[in-house]
């Protein structure tokens, strides 16, 4: 079916004479008579009686405008919705982003950013840690993520959020609170809490080769499955680890961190998606990311 010959019988029935819709629309009157004729051969009906005076619905005519009315405007609204979504006005972005990251300042204000400029897009977050985003990011199951050390693979893209350290995170009641360390290498004999490589291979490989140039090999007497756990663990009172500055912002009470010289891995807060995306909301996302970034400076 034409919707643009669907239109011009609207327009016909509407004016009450193919004389004014051709002057409206605009279009030459025969063209738009053969239109009509065209379109009564499609339905296989008699859809307007003619005459001098103007055109007359038939009973089917009138069934047929009644209800084509309503396919234009929801073929009117779905136009604009795939415009919008285009835009990236409209739609569905979902997220993933790494587990203490959730309730980060910079990430939080991100978000919130993009709800108040894009509403009508709905915004999914999962939580997850950054090589389990990465896995689904290529499967198509998130749309983009926020997480550590992408890996090298041209079919992502990547933009960097923020740019964050390490620090020594301890319990406030601890010797090492008290006397924080110096160095790493004075954390050799203390108990601690690290996490299983399979979690996140990447960031766990970095760091090892970060505690070896400082002549650090921790003593693992925990481990936790994300951030959060091995917080809590520190909070218990089970040892010291070593986490990202920012993951602070949520850490529970008891719990204070340390800057030591020379425990200065850079970590940088990608927001990664995938090159084929075509996904106009995370361009928006970028564009907020890049505005708020500068604003900052």
């Amino acid at each position: 079916m034409d919707f643009k010959r669907l239109s011009y019988f609207q327009w016909v029935v509407e004016e009450g004479s193919i004389t004014a819709a051709a002057k409206r629309i605009p279009l030459a009157q025969p063209a738009l008579t053969r239109q009509l004729q065209l379109l009564e051969d499609e339905v296989g009906t008699i859809l307007l009686t003619r005459s001098r005076t103007g055109v007359r619905l038939t009973m089917a005519g009138r069934a047929f405008y009644r209800d084509t009315r309503k396919l234009l405007v929801e073929f009117e609204q779905a136009k604009r919705n795939a415009q919008r979504i285009a835009d990236g006005q409209l739609g569905r972005l979902h997220l993933g982003v790494t587990v203490m990251h959730l309730w980060v300042p910079q990430i939080t204000g991100l978000l919130n950013c993009f709800r108040e400029r894009y509403p009508q897009v709905s915004l999914k977050v999962n939580s997850l840690l950054s090589a389990p985003q990465v896995e689904a990011i290529r499967r198509e199951e998130l749309d983009a993520g926020i997480l550590y050390f992408p890996p090298d693979d041209e079919n992502l893209c990547s933009y960097c959020l923020y740019e964050d350290h390490l620090v020594l995170v301890t319990s406030a009641t601890s010797r090492l609170a008290k006397h924080p360390p110096k160095k790493l290498s004075e954390l050799n004999n203390e108990e601690f809490i690290w996490f299983d490589r399979s979690a996140t291979p990447a960031y766990h490989d970095k760091l090892i080769h970060a505690f070896q140039r400082a002549n650090f090999t921790p003593h693992v007497v925990q481990e936790g499955t994300d951030n959060a756990t091995m917080l809590c663990l520190v909070a218990a009172g089970m040892g010291c680890t070593v986490l990202p500055a920012m993951t602070m912002a949520g850490a529970p009470e008891g719990v204070v961190s340390h800057r030591i010289s020379d425990l200065d891995m850079k970590l940088s807060l990608m927001l990664v998606w995938r090159r084929n995306s075509g996904l106009s909301a995370v361009q928006k996302l970028i564009e907020i990311a890049e505005s708020r970034l500068l604003g900052a400076n």
